[in-house]
């Protein structure tokens, strides 16, 4: 493992539309395979950086804004139309608004954004990835539980807790986050910037709520039926057609 950045990257360089897409906690890059696939057929170049401890990256800082100021060298020199985050990738996004300032739209999405947990929640949740860490399972499983999964989905998931630094890691993540708590960070959304959060089926068990999220001018909300946490999975098109079309109302791009 190394601290080094690492990526990856989806479509032609010289495309004119780009993308970055930052994923959730224990995932990798690869997650975002169909999103990513999507993006290119719709003309854009898509890059996914590996958040530190994941995608065989270590670290020892695991707070949100450290996260965020690690991969903010991507954005040097490099306007995104669309920025897309899962989860713990939702955080950092919300975190990253304010270096979105710009002077040219970015779309932003945050995929059942991890906004608010209260400590009971957490700790089922260090519970149960603690356990997915130590018995991953095989493609079959994930697909048998996951209808909507093809089978690629399901390897990329195995993939990213493969990568996964350790379940130190994840525990550090949630202790140097504690209280988790950045809802607050929607708050203040740059004037270029246009945000939409997807949250996952209310009978589906999802991460973040309407209630996790601040009014404001900037945010739309949208509920996505059947999906799970995993949206991205679940419904792909869903996460590509949130940020199609907040492009076409910003006018960012022509797609």
């Amino acid at each position: 493992m190394s601290t080094v950045p690492s990526a990856t990257q989806w479509g032609l360089p010289t495309a004119s539309k780009r993308a970055l897409l930052i994923h959730g906690l224990t995932c990798s890059s690869q997650t975002w395979e169909r999103v990513a696939q999507a993006l290119v057929e719709a003309g854009y170049f898509v890059v996914a950086p590996n958040l530190l401890s994941h995608g065989f990256r270590r670290g020892t800082d695991f707070s949100v804004g450290n996260l965020a100021k690690d991969i903010q060298p991507y954005f040097l020199n490099t306007h995104y139309d669309i920025v897309i985050g899962h989860s713990l990738g939702g955080a950092v996004l919300a975190e990253l608004l304010p270096f979105l300032a710009q002077r040219r739209p970015i779309s932003a999405i945050l995929v059942d954004p991890a906004l608010e947990a209260t400590p009971d929640f957490i700790d089922t949740l260090k519970r149960r990835i603690s356990d997915a860490i130590a018995n991953v399972r095989p493609i079959e499983a994930h697909m048998a539980d996951n209808p909507n999964w093809t089978r690629v989905d399901a390897i990329t998931r195995i993939v990213g807790f493969h990568m996964y630094m350790s379940d130190e890691a994840m525990v550090q993540t949630f202790a140097q986050n504690n209280p988790w708590s950045f809802g607050k960070l929607l708050s203040e959304v740059p004037p270029n910037v246009t945000v939409a959060v997807l949250l996952a089926d209310p009978e589906l068990q999802p991460v973040c709520t309407v209630a996790h999220i601040p009014p404001h001018p900037r945010i739309r909300t949208v509920v996505v039926p059947n999906a799970t946490h995993a949206i991205h999975y679940d419904n792909p098109q869903a996460v590509v057609n949130a940020a199609l079309e907040l492009v076409a109302m910003s006018g960012s791009t022509d797609a």
